[in-house]
């Protein structure tokens, strides 16, 4: 039976917790979900009908044109960006044709995990709270990104990163302006941050317990290719990195030199421990991206680089410089680009965009001058180094598939944020820097709602 003295204990030690992971996330999203009446310019309208066709329709193509109920919806609701044209509301019938983009459901091109589970959850949601087909969808980036803030509290306990710290890098990773925003709409960005936080958590479990934890790593890698082929990231990097840092202790590159002496190491138990997850993480990912691409590829009516959609992007072409400017994006997944709440004042979006850049470089790299070897001091250059490096993969990637010129999105490193913020929060030891971090943290994060809820939606 519970009693008054347990029920004191658990909220004296949980109410900041869920304060940070709960109670302030849903609060904000929830506002601009409330407030964004119409689609988001950033393929909404196309992530909703996955959503709503996945089941009745069955797996979608690319190629197939968008449901007739989801074009009624796009011309009845609209869409946040200047210049779109559509047929009226109370047009009879609608063509798919008669839609930016010849009405392509473009967005087949994603793994199916997310619009699965969010198709069911969207039911309940729209039977019990009445809140319409595209707000009920859009809540379940809500429950995901509670979910992801929850686990790498977590991990951050498991790792025995100080308490304020720790609460302090959690408001910063859930009230952010470019985390708030995708998970305020119906796009499988919103599950970033539970992908990062999952990856985060089978690392930390075999760091700790010091044995293989191989099988959730590769389950981890699935899920999380499943989800959206950007967010292997961080299962290939620290997957890499847990492989690297074995091979050092190890001796480096000469243990691939002889097989005995490969094979003594790869039965270590320190190799079982770091490079058996490590690559679980990235060879299970890496395949079940590779197969989603080929299956996604096999089902397609039209390829993806003659798809209308993206003819507007096809004006620039891809050059060196561009592909390396546009990797760096990478490192700003917090502020980001492509919301709307950088455009009502660019001053306050301009701020928080350089402190959380500065934060993210300078607390990664940091452990290039520590001399003890922690595991934040190690984990850190070689994200630095893997997140740029991912970056210029995906640069390539998008103008050998869809033949434009790299757009990199911060957004497509929502999935790094939980890698990022738990290195940044382990490194600062001193108590008086801990103090400081945590009050520019709460602050960073009063910043960016007091911007977000000031931001007039549309």
């Amino acid at each position: 039976m519970l009693s008054v003295s347990h029920l004191t204990s658990f909220l004296k030690k949980w109410w900041l917790p869920l304060l940070f992971c709960v109670v302030l996330p849903t609060a904000v999203v929830g506002s601009v979900i409330q407030r964004h009446s119409q689609f988001s310019p950033i393929d909404e309208q196309a992530h909703f009908d996955y959503v709503e066709r996945l089941y009745s329709h069955g797996l979608p193509a690319v190629g197939d044109p968008l449901m007739e109920s989801t074009l009624r919806e796009i011309a009845c609701r609209g869409t946040a960006l200047p210049g779109i044209v559509t047929p009226p509301c109370d047009s009879p019938t609608f063509t798919a044709k008669d839609f930016p983009g010849e009405g392509y459901q473009y967005e087949a091109q994603q793994p199916p995990l997310y619009y699965a589970v969010t198709a069911p959850v969207a039911k309940v949601m729209e039977k019990v709270a009445g809140l319409g087909p595209v707000g009920s969808a859009r809540m379940m980036g809500v429950f995901l990104l509670i979910a992801g803030l929850l686990l790498s509290w977590h991990v951050a306990q498991l790792m025995k990163i100080p308490r304020l710290t720790s609460l302090a890098g959690i408001a910063v990773m859930g009230l952010s302006p470019t985390v708030v925003y995708y998970s305020a709409i119906v796009n499988n960005d919103s599950a970033g941050i539970l992908c990062g936080a999952l990856v985060c958590l089978v690392a930390a479990l075999a760091h700790t317990k010091q044995r293989s934890h191989a099988k959730h790593a590769v389950a981890v890698g699935i899920v999380c290719a499943l989800t959206k082929s950007v967010f292997i990231l961080p299962a290939v990097i620290i997957g890499m990195a847990m492989v690297a840092v074995s091979l050092h202790q190890a001796g480096g590159i000469s243990v691939l030199t002889s097989k005995n002496k490969l094979k003594n190491w790869w039965q270590s138990p320190s190799t079982k421990t770091y490079a058996h997850t490590g690559a679980a993480f990235f060879v299970s990912s890496l395949i079940c991206t590779l197969a989603w691409t080929m299956v996604m590829r096999t089902l397609a009516s039209i390829p993806l680089s003659q798809l209308p959609t993206f003819q507007v992007l096809r004006g620039t072409k891809a050059n060196l410089g561009n592909v390396l400017e546009e990797a760096t994006h990478l490192l700003s997944p917090l502020t980001g680009l492509y919301h709307p709440f950088q455009y009502w004042n660019k001053d306050v979006f301009t701020f928080l965009n350089t402190v959380s850049l500065v934060a993210i470089v300078a607390g990664c790299a940091a452990g290039v001058f520590v001399a003890t070897r922690q595991w934040w001091a190690v984990l850190g250059p070689l994200v630095l180094l893997g997140l740029f490096a991912g970056g210029i993969a995906m640069g390539v990637g998008f103008w050998s598939i869809y033949h434009f010129a790299p757009t990199t999105e911060p957004r497509y490193a929502l999935s790094m944020v939980p890698v990022l913020v738990l290195i940044l929060c382990a490194g600062i030891q001193r108590a008086t820097a801990q103090k400081v971090f945590a009050l520019g943290a709460f602050a960073f994060s009063a910043m960016s709602v007091w911007m977000i809820i000031q931001t007039p939606l549309v």
